[in-house]
C-alpha cells in the first residue's frame, strides 16, 4: 500500500446509516488498522459513533466527528473543538425552517429532526433515528438535498456572509451545518499537519465525495477513492489485506 493513513467517512462507508458495524466487518477494519492508521470522519457526535462500535475497535482509529470539528486520537483524547455560537446556532435554526418549508415531509416524530451537536448542528428532513429503510428511500441520490441547496443558495449564501456558517448534504437525510470552512477537508488537512502526515501518504473513501457532498471539501486535500456504499468499502479493504 502506497497509503499509510486512511481517512473513511462513517455513515454508508463503514457502516449502514446510523447502524451498528456488521462484526464481520469490524473485523476486516480492525485487521486493517494493525498495518495503516485508520481515521473515521463524520457528521456524527463521538457518542454515536463509539456507540456504534464494540470494544474490539477501540484503540485502534482517530475520530474526526462533527466534520472534525471536534477530534480525538486514537485514545479518546480530545485534540481540539470548535463550537458554534449562539447566534450562529439560532441563524441555522431560522434556515432549517426555509428547508422544512421547501420540501415538507411527513416525518414519525417532530422533534427528532434538528440536532445540536456542539459544533454542529444536523437537520433531517425525515428524523435522526426514523427507521432506516424509510431514511434510505427519502433521497437515495442526494438530488433531492442538491436541489434544494440550489433552490435556497442565496439563503446559504446569506448565511456565509452574515453568520459564518455553511451547510453540506449529510448521511442519507440530512443537511450539516457548521462554521464556514470547519469542513471535513480543513479538519482532516488539520489532523494531517497536528501528526506531520505528508498528503500523499493519505487517502480518504466516502460515498458523497460528488460537488455538494459533505465528503467534496477532502477533495485536493489528500487523494479520494469514492464507493456505492459500505459493502464496496469492504470489498476494496480486503483487497488491500
Amino acid at each position: 500500500m502506497s497509503a499509510k493513513h486512511f481517512f473513511f467517512d462513517f455513515d454508508n462507508t463503514l457502516t449502514r446509516s446510523k447502524s451498528p458495524i456488521l462484526p464481520e466487518h469490524e473485523e476486516i477494519l480492525v485487521a486493517f488498522a494493525k498495518r495503516a492508521d485508520v481515521i473515521v470522519v463524520s457528521g456524527s457526535s463521538e457518542k454515536n459513533i463509539w456507540s456504534r462500535m464494540t470494544d474490539r475497535s477501540k484503540g485502534s482509529y482517530y475520530s474526526l466527528t462533527q466534520n472534525g470539528n471536534r477530534a480525538f486520537d486514537k485514545d479518546r483524547v480530545l485534540l481540539w473543538e470548535l463550537p458554534l455560537s449562539e447566534s450562529q446556532k439560532e441563524a441555522i435554526k431560522k434556515f432549517i425552517l426555509l428547508a422544512r418549508a421547501h420540501t415538507p415531509t411527513i416525518v414519525p416524530d417532530e422533534n427528532d429532526l434538528l440536532e445540536d451537536r456542539g459544533c454542529q448542528i444536523s437537520f433531517s428532513f425525515i428524523g435522526q433515528h426514523a427507521d432506516i429503510n424509510l431514511k434510505e428511500k427519502f433521497d437515495p441520490d442526494f438530488s433531492k438535498r442538491r436541489a434544494i441547496l440550489k433552490d435556497l443558495h442565496e439563503e446559504v449564501e446569506r448565511l456565509g456572509q452574515e453568520h459564518g456558517i455553511e451547510v453540506t448534504i449529510g448521511g442519507t437525510t440530512n443537511f450539516d451545518i457548521y462554521q464556514k470552512g470547519k469542513n471535513k477537508g480543513y479538519n482532516c488537512r488539520k489532523l494531517m499537519d497536528h501528526y506531520t502526515w505528508q498528503k500523499d501518504e493519505c487517502l480518504y473513501i466516502g460515498d458523497a465525495l460528488f460537488p455538494g457532498g459533505n465528503d467534496e471539501t477532502v477533495v485536493g486535500v489528500m487523494e479520494t477513492k469514492p464507493v456505492k456504499d459500505y459493502r464496496e468499502t469492504y470489498e476494496y479493504l480486503g483487497s488491500l489485506l
